[in-house]
């Protein structure tokens, strides 16, 4: 037991090195709409070394105006060089951004023939905080989990690449957003559940209720999307992304595309819990009946479902505390609320999302019932890859 224990830890090992290098392979692979930079430009790390607020004129809270830096670059070919840049100010306080002395920016440097002109602010550089957040959570997640750790933060690395690489590219391309959606949902669910869990049964339960619940939110979606009017018209930058593609993008369908890829995260994460108890109790108790598991499968479902269903109200409340905040500050009718069409949007997201997990708890005890008992109670229990 302990040798197959180490064949299938090398095998998970081997598959999150392979799943890695594709990652890093997606990466260079050319997404077909390359990044637009002005002539003779380039996108370099700088340090505010003055700040003249002078031609800014306060609008309330906002500024309106330009503010004039002086600057020192601190990354690329013209590092350690010293230049005049300019941070522009649109009265826009989610956009705008002020910067004071010691500040570090990503700024687009113009240049010359004899050097860098001078420079425009783009916005703070956070590029190694991230870095840092990220590494110190991968850390974690090995530390903790082994193979199964290293494979959820291969997951979510290859779940980043394959949205910005494929899906996005697809949908900008015309592609029929919801065979596209559905097709990457599948893929990100396969990959996840392989990569943390192991080519075990558990993994094959937890992906096949992961995905008929992942149906189940995709009709839902589209049936009372069409009943409560939904157009996908409130999505945030659709306007200038219709004039971008000359009115040739189906909104509608991409508002239904969303709804199910935003949700299909829970369900994975529904079913895997699911799946996994199903095989700890097969371990502990490997005479157990068909019929019984599946019972475990269901009472492990209802434990979890109610969390999982508030989870999902909070996340999508706590991304619009704010709106909240000014509606009742407004004294706007509750009314009224439910009937705006981004609320309306946000209510069916919660809702059928909610509507998929409790659909995917019962799926999954159904498939771990036939899947894991078939194989695993007649035999010896074994242990599961760390």
């Amino acid at each position: 037991m302990d040798a197959q224990i180490r064949r299938d830890r090398r095998r998970n090992w081997i598959f999150c090195i392979v799943v890695g290098l594709l990652c890093i392979a997606l990466g260079l692979l050319p997404t077909g709409y390359p990044e637009r930079m002005p002539a003779n430009s380039t996108r370099e790390r700088v340090r505010v070394l003055s700040v003249n607020d002078d031609f800014l004129a306060p609008l309330g809270i906002v500024y309106s105006g330009v503010q004039a830096l002086r600057v020192r670059i601190l990354s690329g070919e013209w590092a350690g060089y010293e230049l005049d840049a300019s941070n522009a100010l649109n009265a826009d306080l989610e956009k705008d951004k002020l910067f004071a002395v010691g500040d570090e920016g990503l700024a687009i440097i113009h240049a010359n023939a004899d050097g860098p002109t001078n420079a425009t602010l783009v916005d703070h550089y956070r590029l190694g905080s991230e870095g840092l957040l990220f590494g110190l959570f991968g850390l974690l997640l090995i530390l903790f989990g082994g193979v199964a750790g290293a494979g959820a933060l291969v997951s979510l690395v290859a779940s980043v690449m394959i949205v910005w690489k494929l899906l996005i590219p697809a949908l900008l391309d015309g592609r029929s957003p919801v065979p596209v959606a559905l097709g990457v949902v599948l893929l990100l669910t396969a990959l996840i559940m392989f990569l943390v869990a192991g080519f075990t049964r558990k993994a094959l339960c937890a992906l096949a209720g992961s995905l008929l619940g992942t149906f189940v939110t995709c009709l839902l979606a589209a049936a009372f999307g069409a009943l409560l009017r939904l157009d996908g018209t409130n999505l945030p930058y659709v306007v200038p992304l219709l004039s971008q593609s000359a009115m040739q993008l189906d909104v509608s369908q991409i508002f239904l595309a969303m709804v199910f890829i935003a949700n299909s995260g829970s369900l994975m994460d529904l079913a895997m819990d699911v799946s996994a108890s199903c095989q700890e109790v097969i371990a502990h108790h490997p005479g157990i009946s068909r019929r019984a598991l599946i019972r475990s499968g269901f009472a492990v479902g209802r434990s979890v479902i109610g969390t999982m269903t508030t989870t999902l109200m909070l996340a999508y409340s706590g991304s619009y505390l704010s709106m909240l905040m000014y509606f009742m500050g407004q004294g706007t009718p509750v009314v009224d609320i439910l009937n705006y069409k981004f609320v309306a949007c946000e209510v069916l997201t919660t809702l059928v999302g909610s509507f998929g997990l409790v659909t995917v708890a019962p799926f999954t005890a159904l498939m771990a019932g036939v899947m894991m008992h078939r194989g695993e109670a007649e035999a010896a229990p074994q242990s599961e890859p760390v």
